[in-house]
């Protein structure tokens, strides 16, 4: 299998189609044709262009050099430009049908059949093209061209077993139908209504109308067979006994003379059964699969993602359709939904899975697809695509896929990982170690560390050699001294290793590093539980606590510090609350008076009418009336400071505040015991009641164990906290 061809789309893109000269335009034989050529060429071209082929997934930039090579009308640019983006994006029909008409109009009908050939290999599935195609072949046949006939002849097949299972397929039957009509081949237009009353498609109420007329206008000896006409005629005439014909009880001549006209519209009722009994059996087919192809909404390619809707709904038809357990529909689904979901990989990968059951070479054909063609630069899919090989034993292939990946995306971990893996699974350990060398070579920060922990795990586990794991990892650490990473792994290798002097200077190194503080306590306690269950030394092991303890005690610091600072944002954030609410308690409120205070001078008048008894108002003096309006506006501007506002405290808390007792509500007298009322009190001992309870056991009385210690009531049923509480509940102090 040749993978070559995978390398980089950028690079087909830039070899096949290089950026437009006056060389590629008509009229540029000599020097000064090709100034006048490039003069014509605008700049804005140009650009696009090149912007085009740096980055040929940008289908804008594709569709606006097209545009620019339309209105230039120039038919090599238009070639040029056309190529180019149907090779990265071949789904596109609009474009196919554009340089089909562009090629018919400037070109010739060799060029545009051939385009048309083109874009049916990359569309098989595609109605419209083939529809399209189709009329341009019956306007050929119209112009008396050579061999129109059997050509036509063999595009129709072809395009019925591409296509013909499609739900939107309605167009094309028709066509096809109408063509054989036309030509007089009314068995081949029988044989077309028989497969087409079996395919649940949109218009199939349509196609059995279409089907009784041509059952009505047709003898049935134009449009069934000899052995078709001689079966029926048989079975019509054996009795209503469920007998079956035989086989040698078929006539084998030709028996279309002797019919009669009464045989002949018995034969036509029964074609017209049978067919009633393929329409209903397609209704119900039909029925099943109306709802999810209302909800496709996007037939084929466009540039825009879809929504989550139809996306939703093409995986429950999928799913639907794999259920029911036709294969063939089943692909022609799959081929469908590629269509307008050719970006999503998930799709491709559903598809892949699927076929793998059937075909492991069909399933190979759409990695192939996906991969090279439509979806060049989604490692995932590559990725999935050599596993498969190496899962169906193709090493070199799975081997030539990663490589080739890595080359059109350099730098991706997953996939450098991907290769080092399939080395080592194929017991190429050599391999497998210089890839992970060259990659931590070439690499820096957390991705250096990254991959020198996978080479000495490698060194380590699979080659056992720790010296060169450790060397590795010590190396590591001189290009990136601040790895926690790195620090993580080497003190783990070398507590395996039981060297407790190594272990010591690996933690002195991660101490005097600029790591995280928590990643210092972390690595500070692995060295303390090493000396405590490996060391020999009691000072060491001091040491190493009383480094810690300090370590800690940076870190709460720290961590006391940053809460200082919070409470003291929160602290301003109350008090600039505070000051806010403050002014507003003095703010003036319109159309309220200010309350009059009363003077001592009018208290003393009040009581010296009070005790002469007069009845004549108080007059003032010298005092100016105002107007209503002034008064007003004098209320307006008086300020009324606001009541603070008190704390709500119950009533039950209030009273014992003050020092008297709860409120507390009379209850009604109760009932006698006899009219359901509580029981007497009981009598004492000495005449008939209970005993006296015990005396304690330091007055004579029996010992019993003091009680369990509890928390009071509050703590008994600490499992009702977890339910909301009442306004006034406080499990600290309860209210009783």
């Amino acid at each position: 299998m040749m993978l070559r061809g995978s390398m980089s789309i950028s690079a087909q893109s830039s070899e096949n189609c290089d950026v437009l000269t006056t060389e590629d335009c008509s009229g540029s034989d000599d020097d000064d044709s090709k100034q006048s050529d490039m003069a014509e060429i605008p700049p804005e071209f140009r650009n696009c262009w090149k912007a085009a082929v740096k980055t040929p997934q940008d289908f804008t930039l594709w569709s606006k050099v097209v545009a620019y090579a339309e209105r230039m009308k120039d038919l090599a640019a238009c070639r040029k430009a056309f190529d180019a983006l149907l090779t990265c994006f071949p789904l596109a029909q609009i474009y196919w049908k554009k340089y089909a008409d562009i090629e018919q109009h400037l070109g010739s009908i060799e060029e545009t059949e051939k385009i048309f050939i083109r874009a049916l290999k990359s569309n098989p599935l595609n109605v419209t093209l083939w529809t399209s195609y189709i009329s341009f072949l019956l306007k050929k046949e119209k112009k008396k061209l050579p061999k129109p006939a059997e050509q036509l002849q063999g595009v129709f097949g072809q395009a019925i077993d591409a296509c013909g299972l499609e739900y939107r397929s309605d167009e094309l039957w028709s066509l096809y139908i109408d063509y054989e009509i036309k030509g007089g081949r009314i068995k081949n237009a029988m044989a077309l209504y028989i497969r087409l009353l079996n395919i649940p498609t949109q218009q199939y109420q349509l196609h059995f109308e279409r089907f009784k007329i041509f059952i009505a206008t047709h003898s049935p000896v134009e449009f069934l067979t000899t052995e078709e006409l001689n079966t029926i005629h048989a079975k019509l005439q054996v009795d209503n006994d469920n007998d079956q014909v035989s086989s040698e009880d078929v006539p084998s001549g030709d028996i279309a003379d002797s019919l009669t006209e009464s045989n002949l519209q018995e034969i036509r009722q029964y074609v017209l059964d049978t067919g009633n009994q393929m329409y209903l059996l397609n209704k119900e087919q039909v029925k099943k699969r109306c709802a999810f192809e209302e909800g496709i909404k996007r037939l084929y390619f466009f540039a825009t993602p879809l929504s989550v809707k139809q996306l939703q709904n093409w995986r429950k038809y999928l799913n639907f359709e794999i259920s029911q357990g036709h294969h063939e529909r089943v692909v022609v689904l799959f081929e469908r939904c590629l269509m307008p979901c050719v970006k999503y990989e998930e799709f491709w990968l559903l598809y892949a899975c699927y076929m793998e059951k059937h075909s492991v070479e069909a399933a190979r054909s759409i990695f192939e697809r996906a991969c090279r063609i439509h979806l060049p630069l989604k490692f995932t899919l590559h990725l999935h695509w050599a596993l498969f090989e190496e899962k169906h034993g193709q090493l070199n292939s799975s081997r030539e896929i990663l490589s080739n990946l890595e080359i059109i995306l350099p730098g991706v971990v997953m996939v450098r990982l991907r290769r080092v893996n399939f080395e080592r699974r194929n017991g190429n350990l050599q391999e497998a170690e210089r890839l992970l060398r060259e990659a931590a070579q070439n690499s820096s920060g957390s991705e250096m560390a990254f991959y020198t922990v996978k080479l000495a795990r490698l060194l380590l586990k699979l080659k056992s050699d720790p010296e060169k794991a450790r060397d590795v990892l010590i190396g590591g650490l001189k290009k990136e001294p601040n790895s926690p990473f790195l620090h993580e792994c080497l003190l783990e290798m070398e507590i395996s290793r039981d060297a407790g002097d190594d272990v010591m200077l690996c933690v002195e190194r991660a101490l005097n590093s600029n790591i995280h503080d928590a990643i210092k306590g972390i690595l500070s306690q692995r060295r303390l539980e090493f000396l405590e269950d490996c060391g020999n030394s009691m000072n060491s092991l001091f040491n190493a606590y009383e480094e810690h303890q300090i370590l800690l005690e940076k870190q709460e610091e720290l961590k006391r510090k940053a809460n200082d600072k919070d409470e003291d944002k929160n602290d301003k954030k109350v008090k600039s609350k505070s000051d806010n609410s403050s002014v507003i308690e003095d703010v003036p409120i319109p159309g309220v008076s200010e309350p009059v205070i009363p003077s001592a001078t009018s208290e003393k008048s009040v009581s010296a009418e009070n005790t002469t008894g007069s009845s004549t108002p108080p007059t003032n003096v010298n005092v100016p009336t105002k107007s209503f309006y002034h008064q007003q506006t004098q209320r307006s501007q008086v300020f009324v400071p606001r009541p603070a506002v008190r704390p709500y405290v119950h009533p039950f808390l209030s009273h014992m505040s003050r020092g008297f007792a709860p409120l507390q509500r009379m209850a009604p007298p109760m009932p006698p015991h006899h009219m359901g009322g509580p029981p007497p009190p009981m009598p004492p001992h000495h005449m008939g009641g209970p005993p006296p309870p015990m005396p304690p056991h330091h007055m004579g009385g029996p010992h019993n164990p003091p009680p369990p210690y509890n928390y009071g009531p509050w703590f008994q049923n600490f499992g009702g906290f977890n339910n909301p509480q009442p306004w006034n509940y406080n499990r600290y102090y309860p209210p009783f």
